[in-house]
């Protein structure tokens, strides 16, 4: 009896063993065929211009790439028969005179591409509705919980947006978001190499040039869109607004909030269609989750091959009007410490009259700092000055994407 209760245990744990190991995670095979789809990303707004449309193939769905479309004839009519081509700036990207065509409450618009093959797409007529007024922004200390078990619970800053009522009872919105912020360089420029020879000094002893202004380089301030896009629909609301939707999220590790940072929130109202699309597109992007996920499908979006309306083509032309929230200004809370800098000086003579030889001409000027560390056999704690090399994007703060001159917003 007993040796039976044996075998019946093992049997029970092989059962298991086998069910547990079985489990596979499914990964569909995709067809490749479509890797040439047309996508198309650009929009019209009741803001000023230039207007920008992207062109570019279907990449596959394990290396996401931007295979832009060029030479491509591209116009924006509206249902007056006003229209514009758009120019072409770089591969792929075609856009609207400065002065050119603005997008008018009201009326509707469409795009139309015609492709080097001869293909011809059109979209259809959506119009550029009357915009909602965004009533408040707002920002408040929060935590975002981990998603699974590879993440970890985030300490940062939550941004909201409230909009005033909407005339319309089932109205659909989409925010964009601008961000800019604040950094500053690791070190200041104390000398540079134009490629002419100086007066030697003590500390100076290779006839660098110094620099009139140490911190022309130093405070930078970068401004980009944040990748994220949100959308949202009052359909089942019994009044039409929003009311402190939660936006953009920003952890406080995020050293983006190490010196100053702010927001600009752009809303838009759209068409139902362009939302159905969006809300789609949130739903494949958010749902990544290997056993609960919904299989990847092709999100056609709103333009159409003239010939072959059965031809997908992903991506969306959008009609939205705008309105601007008051831009919010923050800063990480004074409790939060963030790591020393990553830049290594270097003072040895070789690396920097090695930096000076090997520097062509067209990269001049060359930057140089100073360093500070104590002396150990200083009694009083003097400090040691030493000339030093460092990379240069540690010196020049325009060289990691900003710009040196201050937004005129800036004022805290």
């Amino acid at each position: 009896m007993q040796a039976n209760r044996y075998i019946q245990l093992a049997a029970i744990f092989s059962l298991i063993f086998f069910a547990s190991s079985c489990v596979e995670e499914y990964w569909p095979e995709l067809s490749t065929n479509n890797d040439q789809l047309l996508v198309i990303d650009g929009k019209i707004t009741n803001f000023p211009g230039p207007y920008t449309v992207k062109l570019s193939s279907a990449s596959s769905i394990n290396e996401a790439l931007f295979l832009p479309i060029s030479q491509a004839k591209v116009i924006i009519i509206d249902n007056q028969g006003n229209q514009e081509s758009l120019t072409e700036k770089s591969p792929g990207t075609y856009e609207t005179r400065p002065d050119g065509m603005q997008g008018i409450i009201g009326r509707s618009y469409k795009i139309k591409v015609e492709l080097n093959s001869g293909k011809a797409y059109e979209s259809q007529l959506e119009e550029l509705k009357k915009p909602v007024e965004v009533s408040e922004v707002s920002v408040e200390e929060s935590w975002q919980l981990a998603g699974n078990d590879l993440e970890f619970d985030r300490e940062g800053y939550q941004f909201y947006v409230s909009s005033k009522r909407a005339d319309i009872p089932q109205t659909y919105f989409y925010w964009e978001i601008e961000e800019t912020y604040e950094y500053h360089s690791d070190y200041e420029i104390i000398f540079l190499y134009d490629g002419k020879p100086h007066d030697s000094t003590y500390f100076n002893p290779y006839r660098l040039a110094q620099t009139l202004n140490e911190d022309t380089l130093f405070y930078c301030w970068r401004t980009q869109n944040i990748a994220e896009r949100f959308s949202y629909s009052t359909e089942y609301l019994s009044i039409p607004t929003v009311n402190k939707l939660p936006l953009h999220f920003i952890p406080f590790s995020d050293e983006r909030l190490k010196q100053k940072y702010s927001i600009l929130v752009k809303q838009y109202t759209i068409s139902e269609e362009a939302y159905t699309f969006m809300d789609k597109l949130d739903q494949q992007n958010n749902n990544q989750e290997a056993l609960f996920t919904t299989q990847p499908f092709q999100i056609r979006g709103n333009l159409k091959n003239i010939e072959d309306d059965t031809e997908p083509v992903l991506g969306y032309f959008l009609v939205a009007s705008g309105s601007y929230g008051p831009r919010l200004l923050c800063k990480a809370p004074a409790r939060i410490r963030y790591n020393n800098t990553k830049c290594t000086a270097d003072t040895s003579v070789y690396a920097i009259t090695n930096n000076i030889r090997i520097t062509p001409q067209e990269s001049l000027p060359l930057y140089f700092t100073f360093v500070y560390f104590e002396n150990p056999d200083n009694s009083m704690g003097e400090a040691i000055e030493a000339l030093a090399w460092v990379r240069q994007d540690c010196l020049d703060c325009t060289r990691k994407g900003g710009s040196n001159i201050k937004p005129e917003y800036w004022d805290w």
